[in-house]
């Protein structure tokens, strides 16, 4: 858990930790503000990255490039307290990162170094005693075996490694590639408009389909209301047969026999499948021969165009 300000100033008086040098106004609520000190380093202009800030005043870091920056506070932790620290947050909203350790181990003695990153298209600077690092210290509960005794122990100047990103940097490369973040960009915005145009027309397609679908069904239906008028309307069609006259006026004597019903001409020539003349002509003979009976005129119940027989 990070040490209040309370305890920062208890550990500094007590000297199980030390900040020189010490400014009281840079104590916060539960950390520590360190600020720029006089070595620094960036992408050289005359061969030598290194700057002098205590000279200068103020260290300018080119667009995409990095730098490196000492504090001006030197550290001294006791083996019983370790430290983080990390970016204020208003430089990393101005587009600044920062590459630091995990931790600062127990038994750290000298100034920290931290590389730094411009991520912005511009150059951003930094005024020399500008309070740019926040520092959290923690106590621990038992004091570590032994105290750090890696590379940056004690150490002022700096390293080739730290310079290498330095010399090393070209400033183009990382322009390029966020030229290609931003034609990548590009590109999924692109698509994205693609894709919804896509969608709008892949909608008027199907609502299209939809509407061919519901013309055809009704053109249907109406066909079918059509062909259902038509074959209702039509006259059935009747394939009369060619039988002997003598045939067919036997048949329509044994039909009057065994109809239990009145028959008239059209029923005679229906169910035999007669011409209707024919069978008006024979039944007037069967009529005239008194094998069949004629119907009273009051007796008839059906047209008037149609003659009634009765055997």
């Amino acid at each position: 858990m990070p040490m209040s300000d309370v305890q920062i100033q208890e550990a500094l008086s007590q000297g199980t930790i030390a900040i020189t040098p010490y400014d009281p106004k840079m104590l916060q609520p539960a950390s520590y503000d360190l600020t720029v000190g006089k070595n620094a380093a960036t992408v050289p202009t005359n061969g030598d990255p290194r700057i002098d800030l205590e000279k200068t005043g103020v260290l300018f870091i080119p667009a995409y490039a990095p730098a490196v920056v000492w504090t001006r506070e030197e550290l001294r932790l006791s083996r019983s307290h370790v430290g983080r620290f990390g970016l204020k947050s208003r430089l990393a909203r101005r587009g600044l990162t920062a590459s630091v350790g995990v931790q600062i181990d127990p038994g750290f003695d000298g100034p920290l170094s931290v590389t730094l990153i411009n991520m912005t298209p511009s150059p951003l600077s930094l005024s020399y005693e500008d309070d740019f690092l926040t520092l959290e210290l923690e106590q621990l509960s038992v004091p570590a075996s032994r105290g750090y005794e890696g590379e940056y122990q004690g150490r002022k100047t700096f390293t080739s490694q730290e310079l290498d990103p330095v010399m090393g940097f070209r400033g183009h490369a990382l322009t390029d590639v966020v030229k290609g973040f931003e034609d990548v960009r590009d590109a999924v915005r692109g698509v994205a408009e693609m894709s919804q145009k896509l969608d709008t027309f892949m909608q008027q397609h199907r609502d299209e389909v939809r509407s061919v679908q519901q013309f055809n069904q009704a053109l249907m239906t109406e066909m079918k209301k059509l062909v259902e008028h038509i074959a209702g309307d039509r006259p059935r069609t009747v394939v009369l047969r060619a039988i002997a006259r003598d045939q067919a006026k036997k048949e329509i004597l044994t039909l009057f026999k065994r109809s239990r019903t009145t028959l008239f001409y059209s029923d005679v020539a229906e169910q035999l499948s007669l011409d209707l003349e024919l069978v008006v002509e024979l039944c007037n003979e069967l009529e005239g021969e008194g094998r069949i009976g004629v119907l009273k005129p009051y007796e008839a119940k059906r047209s008037k165009t149609k003659r009634s027989q009765s055997v």
